[in-house]
């Protein structure tokens, strides 16, 4: 057969598979439409063939829907590896509803193992892409935590304080209460913002309804900056964020018994908030349990 001959019927071949994939694809738009239809009127057992058969061309918003179903368990098992199994390939089909999704699934480890920078690169992309204009309330609030949490502990990316305020500002004016404690403790400390005691005590107030710790925490903080310093409320909040494993109140509470500071020294005590403080893997508190032995371990004689 003669060279251009056999090019020219590999060209008609390669033409007809691809107008044949093009059909089949356009098969199942209408195949997601109409499953997400039935999804969203909650006629789950409808949805599912018509979703599976448009997800299993690789169809990106279908993906996304079988994600939701498994995670809320609507018509099929409720698995959250599932979901984030969907979750991934919706986004990595570029379906930017699923971008968050992903990225609360790195965050969580459901599904995978937990990865920070993937959770926080899913994330960003979501706020960047997406939009928080383009997400329900829920969305924006789980978005906002995560980007806060990421910035705030550099988890995922470079620590940075300002970052992590203003998300954090985003989540807790749609009510989170982690966020609002968080929030809390940046206005108390100064980190990422200018200090202001009366917006740390705000957010404080409003995150403690909730019993959340770092509100307990930052409550005891601005105990001692009242005049004169209220060491009794102090103890009396850092002993209840302590109960809920706050390391910063339980190192607190340990610096007070060393030094007999608004309660009875103790150095027994010391040593067991220290160690407490120490046990969350922080190197601040590793830090700081060393330097109490340091201080208390008799030196021998030279």
């Amino acid at each position: 057969m003669p060279r251009k001959t056999f090019l020219l019927i590999s060209l008609i071949a390669l033409f007809f598979s691809l107008t044949a994939c093009q059909s089949e694809k356009a098969k199942d738009i209408p195949a997601e439409k109409k499953g997400v239809e039935y999804y969203q009127q909650k006629k789950y057992r409808k949805a599912l063939p018509l979703l599976k058969k448009s997800a299993d061309s690789g169809n990106a918003a279908a993906l996304y829907y079988l994600g939701l179903m498994h995670r809320q368990g609507n018509g099929v098992e409720k698995s959250a590896g599932k979901a984030c199994q969907y979750f991934l390939k919706a986004a990595e089909g570029g379906y930017k509803e699923a971008y968050l999704a992903a990225g609360l699934c790195y965050r969580k480890g459901n599904g995978f193992s937990r990865d920070d920078r993937e959770a926080f690169r899913w994330a960003k992309k979501a706020a960047d892409e997406t939009g928080e204009s383009g997400m329900k309330d829920e969305n924006r609030r789980e978005l906002a935590v995560l980007l806060g949490d990421s910035y705030f502990a550099g988890d995922g990316t470079v620590q940075d304080f300002p970052k992590a305020a203003r998300w954090y500002e985003k989540a807790a004016e749609l009510g989170d209460t982690r966020a609002q404690g968080a929030l809390a403790f940046l206005y108390c400390s100064g980190k990422g913002v200018l200090i202001d005691r009366e917006k740390a005590k705000y957010w404080a107030d409003k995150a403690v309804s909730r019993k959340d710790d770092m509100g307990e925490y930052t409550l005891g903080r601005l105990s001692l900056l009242d005049e004169p310093p209220d060491m009794k409320k102090a103890v009396y909040w850092y002993r209840k964020a302590s109960d809920q494993r706050n390391p910063w109140a339980q190192q607190a509470l340990g610096e007070m018994y060393e030094e007999g500071k608004g309660v009875k020294r103790d150095l027994a005590k010391a040593r067991y908030y220290y160690g407490l403080a120490a046990k969350s893997g922080m190197e601040e508190m590793k830090k700081a349990l060393a330097g109490f032995e340091e201080r208390h371990t008799p030196k021998k004689p030279a």
